[in-house]
């Protein structure tokens, strides 16, 4: 996680550039390249040319004005493309000099940006500020919680008294029969109950618009109401409701079939119990943190703006 909203911007910004730069060659046909060591793709004999700054040091890859960049800083900016872009292969010919390229490129529009005074601009300024709190935040973040990872005997502990939690969900084929009051609801359920057939009576006296299809329902895993959830939550296949009020009237169902409910197995949920629970007490350990630094630190809020009493 610490290197992510590093690998993101950087990786972010390749991808821009490489995209905004990939059609110049369609509408300005590449010039002849001058026979000096500059970099494909940059101002290849600047009609300027820069003060010579003399040999670059053993380690440095690049110098663009006075900026530098190690050997170091490129292999770790490889590394970050390469969480970016997995399929990234730095090795295969030419696509190391292409990040290098970009990476120049890059420096050349930051100088070029700073000089015009971009950099000066509120907007410009509070986004680096809000990137700045935001690399801080990560950063303490990550050293709160290096050391807190959850053992698998919390995870089992945690998986024996929530068994109910971890349970395939049931997958139900339900049929229905809605009356208009009560009382003809339950003159619908004796006749199911005395062996009529369920669909039959559906077609020929139920007001639902599933009647044509013998009051079939599509097959759900949560049902379309929460009394008919209750109603069918104790029913296995074949099982006929009592009568319950619903949302277009009053119901009887029946359970043509039920399938999954079945308990998965500590092995199976382990990994993301361990995860799970490891992210639970890493926050838990941020927001004691939090409101350690709360009693230290006086924090005043103006209720009145955020619309808060008093």
């Amino acid at each position: 996680m610490k290197q992510t909203t590093h690998a993101f911007m950087f990786f972010l910004f390749l991808s821009v550039l490489s995209l905004g730069l990939a059609g110049c060659d369609l509408i300005n046909p590449p010039k002849k390249e001058n026979k000096k060591d500059t970099v494909a793709g940059t101002p290849a004999a600047a009609e300027e040319a820069a003060p010579a700054q003399g040999l670059l040091p053993g380690d440095v890859i690049a110098r663009v004005g006075d900026w530098t960049l190690t050997t170091e800083q490129f292999d770790q900016r490889l590394k970050l493309l390469k969480q970016g872009l997995p399929d990234f292969d730095e090795n295969k010919l030419g696509n190391k000099e292409s990040v290098l390229n970009e990476l120049v490129r890059q420096q050349l529009l930051v100088k070029d940006a700073e000089t015009s005074g971009i950099g000066r601009q509120k907007e410009i300024a509070e986004a680096v500020e809000d990137f700045r709190r935001t690399l801080l935040v990560q950063e303490l973040a990550n050293r709160l919680t290096k050391d807190i990872v959850a053992t698998e005997k919390e995870a089992q502990e945690y998986y024996d008294q929530n068994k109910g939690l971890f349970v395939d969900p049931i997958e139900w084929k339900v049929r229905e029969i809605v009356a208009a009051d009560e009382a003809a609801a339950k003159n619908i359920l004796v006749q199911v109950l005395q062996g009529g057939d369920f669909s039959e009576i559906a077609r020929a006296q139920s007001k639902a618009k599933t009647a044509s299809s013998g009051g079939q329902l599509p097959v759900f895993k949560k049902a379309p109401f929460a009394a008919m959830q209750t109603a069918i939550a104790s029913l296995d296949a074949g099982g006929v409701s009592s009568v319950f009020k619903g949302l277009d009237g009053f119901y009887v169902i029946k359970v043509d079939d039920k399938k999954g409910g079945n308990a998965k197995s500590f092995s199976s949920v382990k990994a993301d119990l361990v995860s799970g629970l490891t992210l639970r007490k890493q926050q838990e350990a941020i927001l004691e943190h939090i409101d350690q630094l709360a009693r230290k630190t006086k924090v005043e809020i103006n209720k009145e703006i955020v619309g808060g009493k008093k």
